[in-house]
């Protein structure tokens, strides 16, 4: 049975159901194809397109009415507090209203996978984080019209998602829509943090007394968020940090259809009895996960996604060492310093991991990146969750697990601080070299410090990395550049020696095995220039393009032993 409703269809859709390639990361290709061809009104995601040739006739699509839902795109509202991503200045009512017609378009038009191997839209991520760094409307649009060329067009749920029957379809991609608009309706009602809360925190979204015998037995709805990459967790904050439910939504809905492979991190106790924490910062475990002996020689395997090889051959380790994480979320204070403890973390794994090879070029990996990327939104998300301390402290534990687990599965690079200190003092404005290429500016007499010194031409290089990544087309280096830019505005004061000098709690272990550790990966070497240095490397490595360079992918080979 097909729908009643006649959909609208784009004129390079129509004959695309006897040419589709299931098997290709980018399926559909519309060169051409404009945005804001359909009558958006309702905010649905539906019936644009089938969901495959094969499948399409099997669908019995619903009949009744959607409810009403509530207004799903409103001016963004503002950070919900300090350690909150900030707005860069150049934000004006003409890049707001483009923002809020392409994000509109992007829900009502598109699926939140691109191909059928679950690849995810990103559209969404990459028009607000250019917006929030002061982007014009035109830069907006036509970041938006990079994704249209290739996303795959929206279809109807074979059926709608009600409280009853939530779970029946859970890892199900055909009912993306149908959960889009359940959380949508939940949300208007309900809120974002209370929403939040019982759809991914509560005992019984991940575990059941009695769980169904068919498909995935438990909703386990913690594991999908912190799964696919931690795509669910960086959309949904995303809708957290901005205040739109739209997007919040589909963060939510894309939870709901991403699988739990990464459920052994989290077994039923952590949602029964109380949380206990560990007595060791997220970097001294750091420093023993990067030198324990049961990691060494992890080699790339067949298998399609080594992090799930890795969760199930070291859950018991990883879960050990998340567990000796010491962190509180009794107020702001220890909430900040949890997650301050996670952008070092998560930045130096990716920045100095990535630095410290046997190339002589840095390896911006794919993965790793996303741990630095999805950290940005942890403030948001945490900070929506202030009446809810355990399911804050589930999200920083889950996180922090994961973390370590991605470590590894790209092959748990080498962390050598010292070294990478030595090698990037040159992207310092303190060097008294040019640290941005291209065309260089010419100072008149008695600019500061003196017309002739590097900093009189790049006084501020922040300002030229967001400058060159507002222009970039990729849509993973403006969040990667916006994380790094945040946490240089928070943490950059730390002068060199702040971990050894910090307050410690009791560590219940060998201290001199620890101290070794920490002093092999060289904490004691670490100041806030660490994320200015990193998003240097980064911006070498991807192109300053508007300075004149080529667009450079990420790396994607990992740090495997031959």
């Amino acid at each position: 049975m097909t729908s009643t409703r006649a959909p609208f269809f784009p004129p390079t859709l129509t004959t695309m159901s006897s040419e589709l390639d299931t098997t290709a990361n980018r399926p559909f290709h519309r060169p051409g194809d404009e945005p804001f061809q359909h009558p958006v009104g309702s905010m649905h995601a539906h019936g644009l397109a089938q969901y495959s040739p094969e499948a399409a006739e099997a669908f019995s699509f619903p009949s009744k009415k959607h409810d009403v839902l509530p207004p799903l795109f409103q001016t963004p509202q503002p950070p919900l507090d300090l350690i909150c991503p900030q707005r860069w200045p150049g934000i004006d009512a003409e890049s707001t209203k483009m923002l809020l017609k392409v994000l509109e378009d992007n829900h009502s038009r598109w699926h939140i996978f691109f191909n059928y191997k679950g690849f995810h839209n990103h559209a969404a991520h990459h028009l607000l984080a250019i917006w929030a760094m002061g982007a014009s409307a035109k830069v907006i649009f036509s970041a938006y019209e990079t994704h249209c060329v290739y996303q795959r067009p929206a279809f109807d749920s074979p059926s709608h998602i009600t409280r009853h029957n939530f779970n029946e379809h859970l890892g199900d991609e055909r009912f993306y829509s149908a959960y889009a608009n359940f959380f949508a309706s939940e949300l208007g009602k309900k809120g974002f943090a209370r929403t939040f809360g019982e759809y991914i925190f509560a005992p019984c979204a991940n575990y059941l007394a009695e769980p169904r015998p068919e498909g995935d037995g438990h909703p386990e709805m913690l594991a999908r968020f912190i799964g696919g990459l931690l795509h669910p967790l960086i959309h949904t904050g995303y809708g957290a940090e901005f205040g739109l439910l739209g997007v919040s939504a589909e963060g939510l809905a894309m939870t709901a259809v991403h699988s739990a492979k990464v459920h052994a991190l989290l077994p039923p106790s952590y949602f029964g009895s109380p949380m206990r924490t560990g007595t060791m910062h997220a970097l001294s475990i750091l420093a023993l996960v990067a030198k324990d002996e049961r990691f060494e020689r992890i080699k790339m395997t067949d298998e399609s996604d080594m992090l799930i090889v890795t969760v199930s051959s070291h859950d018991e380790a990883l879960r050990a060492y998340a567990e000796m994480w010491d962190f509180d979320v009794a107020n702001k204070e220890d909430v900040a310093k949890a997650v301050e403890e996670l952008a070092w973390f998560n930045s130096i794994i990716y920045g100095v991991g990535g630095a410290t090879t046997k190339k002589d070029t840095f390896n911006a990996d794919f993965f790793l990146m996303h741990l630095v990327t999805s950290t940005l939104f942890l403030p948001s998300l945490v900070t929506s969750l202030y009446q809810n301390p355990r399911a804050q402290a589930l999200l920083l534990r889950s996180y922090f697990a994961v973390s370590l687990a991605r470590y590894l599965a790209r092959g748990r690079p080498t962390i050598d601080i010292a070294k990478f200190y030595s090698d990037t003092s040159g992207f310092l404005p303190s060097s008294g070299l040019d640290v941005i290429p291209g065309p260089q500016p010419s100072p008149f007499e008695h600019t500061l410090p003196d017309k002739e010194s590097p900093e009189a031409r790049t006084p501020n290089p922040w300002l030229s990395i967001i400058q060159t990544t507002l222009v970039h087309p990729n849509e993973h280096l403006c969040k990667m550049q916006r994380a790094l830019a945040h946490f240089a505005s928070l943490y950059g004061l730390r002068g060199q020696g702040w971990f050894a000098t910090r307050e410690q709690g009791g560590v219940a272990m060998d201290n001199s095995k620890l101290e070794v550790a920490e002093r092999s990966l060289g904490l004691g070497k670490l100041d806030g220039t660490l994320f200015l240095r990193v998003a240097m490397l980064t911006a070498h490595t991807l192109g300053w393009m508007r300075e004149g360079e080529k667009e450079v992918g990420w790396d994607y080979d990992g740090f495997y032993e031959k």
